[in-house]
């Protein structure tokens, strides 16, 4: 083989080897446009290294333009995202690789032709590699970018507060646009947080919602009950058909009672937690239980009923559902009084629980009555916790009040930034969002005080 055959051989090997990253683009890893050409650059450079060809040959040419249409796919990936705002608009994996393969198919096809045309001479590679100035300067301009990117984080990691505020504008084709309206020191952030996570606890008052929620749930399974006897839809003699329905109403009292007890165990915790134990605070709210278990046979028996239901018998109670040929349907659930004078022989520890009451009874009491009556206590009940749980109320309207002012007026969503953000590399901060009610609770709070 002369010189120039063995020439060619090494030529075509590199044309193979080019060839074999072409037909890898597919398997490469990085799921976005930069992280794929990172992925093509790595492998490229891992293929280079393998030998060192004379820095003059046509193989070291192949390399150097291999590498110079990559990173001019790198310069355009990074361009395009910094430069297109608009995430729909911006360069996909895909469209990064088919803009590779394209420059990496023109290398291979001017190569190919020179195992049937020549080689080009040391002097034309020469001239071409020279062209290497423009892989540099390309890598510059990314280098910059990359600083510019950078300098621009180091700005969002020193102002990471404020009030953000979130519009629509009909005149640009996005969703909601986010503008930081101004900003806050770290102390003034936490300050108003603080103030209107505890607004939004107290106005929310989600262990009470979670009992009407849970109230809600037994009418409900009572009037569907009902609505079935109304209309018919089920037979009377199918007895499978009527077992589900009373478990549903079954597993919606059991949610109900078990309501009750998470609203008393939780807002008990609540005030040990902010104020410790055997304070004068945990002291009233641990009073204002024990007078409504003394002053209201709804509370004490219904929570006795729960005990009963978890841990003496889940068919603690009695269902009523009768079908009439004159007149409406009825559903009821009832107290089993029954069971619960004997579930109750050894409540000892439970002062409250007047045993004599349901002894004296000559009829079951109605559970639904008893629940009807009971809402309307639970309401009172906590307006007295919130005055123990939250004493700084009118501090804390203040204070967010304060921070509806910082949004001088601008109508929108309104928000916390909690984190750098509004950079090209982190497009959106972390943001704490502000609830309606609680900001209209706090502008209006003086006026109802």
């Amino acid at each position: 083989m002369t010189e120039g055959e063995e020439q060619k051989e090494v030529v075509r090997d590199w044309v193979r080897r080019l060839q074999a990253l072409v037909e890898s683009l597919d398997d490469l890893e990085g799921a976005t446009p930069t992280d794929f050409c990172e992925s093509a650059c790595l492998a490229w450079q891992n293929t280079a290294i393998s030998d060192n060809p004379p820095p003059a040959s046509p193989e070291a040419l192949i390399i150097v333009e291999a590498f110079g249409a990559i990173t001019q796919v790198m310069k355009t990936v990074a361009t395009d995202w910094v430069d297109t705002p608009d995430v729909r608009d911006r360069l996909t994996r895909d469209g990064a690789q088919q803009l590779l393969k394209d420059a990496l198919d023109g290398i291979l096809s001017s190569s190919a032709r020179w195992l049937s045309e020549g080689l080009p001479s040391a002097e034309e590679v020469q001239q071409r590699i020279a062209a290497k100035g423009d892989v540099q300067a390309a890598m510059g301009e990314l280098q910059k970018r990359d600083a510019e990117l950078e300098q621009a984080e180091e700005e969002a990691a020193a102002d990471p507060y404020g009030a953000i505020l979130g519009y629509r504008d009909d005149n640009r084709d996005v969703g909601l646009i986010f503008d930081k309206v101004c900003s806050f020191t770290e102390a003034e952030h936490t300050r108003y947080r603080d103030a209107h996570e505890r607004l939004r606890k107290m106005v929310d008052s989600e262990l009470l919602r979670h009992i009407s929620d849970e109230n809600d749930a037994v009418i409900d399974a009572a009037i569907g009950i009902l609505q079935d006897l109304q209309s018919d839809r089920i037979s009377l003699m199918d007895e499978d058909a009527w077992d589900e329905r009373r478990r549903k109403l079954r597993s919606a009292l059991i949610s109900f009672t078990s309501a009750l007890q998470i609203h008393e165990d939780q807002t008990i915790r609540a005030a040990r937690n902010a104020f410790s134990r055997n304070t004068p605070e945990e002291q009233a709210v641990l009073a204002l239980f024990n007078d409504l278990k003394t002053t209201s046979f709804e509370y004490r028996w219904l929570g006795e009923m729960r005990d009963a239901l978890l841990h003496g018998d889940i068919n603690a109670f009695k269902y009523d559902f009768t079908a009439r040929l004159r007149g409406d349907p009825e559903v009821n659930v009832y107290m089993d009084l029954g069971y619960m004078l004997q579930f109750t022989r050894e409540a000892r520890n439970k002062p409250w629980l007047k045993r004599s009451e349901l002894e004296q009874m000559t009829s079951d009491p109605s559970v639904l009555d008893m629940i009807k009556a009971l809402q309307a206590e639970m309401g009172p009940l906590q307006q007295k916790l919130d005055k123990i749980l939250y004493p700084n109320v009118a501090d804390d309207a203040a204070t967010v009040k304060e921070l509806i002012g910082r949004f001088e007026g601008r109508q929108g969503l309104y928000a916390l930034q909690n984190g750098p953000g509004f950079t090209r590399r982190t497009l959106m901060p972390p943001l704490h969002r502000l609830a309606p009610r609680v900001l209209a609770f706090a502008d209006k709070y003086e006026a109802d005080a």
